[in-house]
């Protein structure tokens, strides 16, 4: 704010001096007089220059200021958004990465009845949040689904390593 109004001075300053400067020449004064005129018109010319000068930087910074508070802001909003959408999501995979460990694949299979539920009504949030991890979550979720659909029975390693496929990713989008 000071600088804008220290640069602010110097433009009026320089209309001044420059306004005076061309009254004088114009009234036939002696040639000192013009050519000093004429150094002070070319001083305020320099100056003006250089208040613009300062008054564009001041603009490209405040400019960047406000765009990095914008996705400073966005990405708060983001996050906001992830947790209510991630949560049950992860809460389910954990529960069934429990039953899978403890080697109750049946429970585990019985869990995961609910996934695709919760992910179809999960996936349209966290798809524009995840940015370019998204394609590698969705192939993670394809996997789980499939691994899980009605009827599999998929072996205990199998099953452990969808859940886990896709636990990695959406837990790191939290950890943003």
């Amino acid at each position: 704010m000071a600088r804008s109004l220290l640069v602010g001075g110097r433009l009026l300053s320089a209309g001044l001096a420059l306004a005076v400067a061309g009254s004088l020449s114009l009234t036939g004064c002696s040639t000192s007089t013009k050519e000093a005129a004429q150094q002070t018109g070319e001083a305020v010319g320099q100056a003006a220059k250089e208040g613009a000068g300062a008054v564009g930087n001041a603009a490209k910074e405040g400019a960047g200021a406000m765009g990095d508070a914008a996705k400073t802001a966005a990405n708060a909003t983001g996050q906001a958004a992830l947790l209510p959408a991630l949560t049950p999501v992860i809460d389910l995979l954990k529960k069934s990465e429990g039953e899978v460990k403890a080697g109750n694949v049946a429970a585990a299979i019985a869990s995961m009845g609910g996934f695709k539920a919760l992910w179809a009504t999960a996936a349209p949030v966290i798809q524009p949040l995840a940015g370019d991890k998204w394609p590698a979550i969705n192939a993670a979720a394809t996997l789980a689904l499939n691994t899980f659909a009605p009827g599999a029975t998929p072996a205990a390693d199998k099953a452990g390593s969808a859940i886990t496929g896709l636990l990695g990713p959406l837990s790191a989008l939290l950890a943003k």
